[in-house]
């Protein structure tokens, strides 16, 4: 094997969790304040984003700060100072998919690297090498494409490409507060720390968990994403960042989750028929971790789009 080595990526809701998931084995933390970020697990403050940062730093470890939301204008009242701020903190960089983003980093003379997300519409290299002439350090790859279209990607473009390998995709974004309006609307009290669900009724075993912010409401997949049996073939595409997303998880799981995909990627790496005999052990170490009412499957990287 080469000295390539992909970044295992993770998000996290405190600094509790942003230090116990690093020692686990994640290279880099994702955090945000949800003024500015969409579906993120906690709410960092400049100071707690300051902290953090220090201390991942004194580890060797990343820290990117999410500021993935669609903004309107009020957005861009406050965000220029946001991002300065950032940078004078000396975060690894920050993670956007509002194309305003590259006017705004350039009007202000920012450094921060960029992690361009714009979601689904990153889905081919096209469109990646666009942006890429335009200021983007890295590219953050759509959940729909096949594992196929995500290689040929990476052979097309000449920047880091991150993809998601594990936890909750999002399937469903609305700018309104949907849940705290119908508890408004019957008159009584928002519990956020509770986690509803949207439930099929021709399919009783379904429940779509739902995450609201201060962005909005947001859906989320019936089944979480788990491709740690598919490293060998992720890791031989030389893709750069495997994020793994924690939302509406204990940090107990995150952590164990963490540790496990950092086990098989340090086993593939040093020894790939290692990884093959463990493969399979690998798999059932993660669905013996899973929460009884969450499936496990593959997402769309191996199964065809259809719309």
């Amino acid at each position: 094997m080469s000295s390539y080595k992909p970044e295992l990526q993770v998000s996290a809701r405190n600094l509790e969790e942003v230090k116990r998931l690093a020692h686990a084995g994640a290279d880099a933390i994702f955090v945000g304040n949800q003024q500015f970020a969409n579906r993120q697990p906690g709410d960092f403050s400049l100071i707690e984003i300051k902290e953090a940062t220090e201390w991942l730093h004194s580890q060797g470890k990343k820290i990117y700060v999410m500021v993935n939301a669609i903004y309107h204008n009020e957005h861009l009242e406050s965000l220029p100072t946001y991002l300065k701020d950032l940078e004078q903190l000396k975060i690894d960089g920050i993670v956007a998919g509002d194309q305003s983003i590259y006017q705004i980093l350039r009007d202000i003379k920012c450094s921060l690297p960029l992690t361009w997300d714009p979601e689904t519409l990153s889905t081919n290299y096209q469109t990646l090498n666009f942006w890429a002439q335009r200021g983007l350090s890295r590219a953050t790859l759509s959940n729909e494409l096949s594992l196929d279209a995500v290689i040929k990607i990476k052979e097309n473009v000449h920047f880091p490409i991150e993809m998601q390998i594990h936890g909750m995709t999002n399937i469903f974004h609305s700018k309104r507060k949907l849940v705290r309006n119908y508890y408004a609307q019957i008159d009584e009290t928002y519990d956020r720390s509770k986690t509803r669900f949207i439930k099929e009724n021709r399919k009783p075993e379904t429940h779509y968990p739902i995450f609201e912010d201060l962005n909005g409401t947001h859906i989320m997949s019936n089944e979480d994403l788990a491709m740690i049996e598919y490293l060998d073939q992720i890791i031989d595409a030389k893709i750069d960042g495997l994020y793994i997303e924690g939302i509406l998880k204990t940090i107990d799981y995150n952590e164990k989750i963490v540790a496990l995909y950092r086990e098989a990627i340090d086993t593939y790496l040093a020894d790939p028929a290692a990884f093959e005999t463990k493969k399979t052990a690998f798999k059932q170490m993660i669905a013996d971790t899973q929460p009884d009412d969450r499936q496990l499957n593959t997402g769309f990287y191996f199964k065809e789009q259809i719309y």
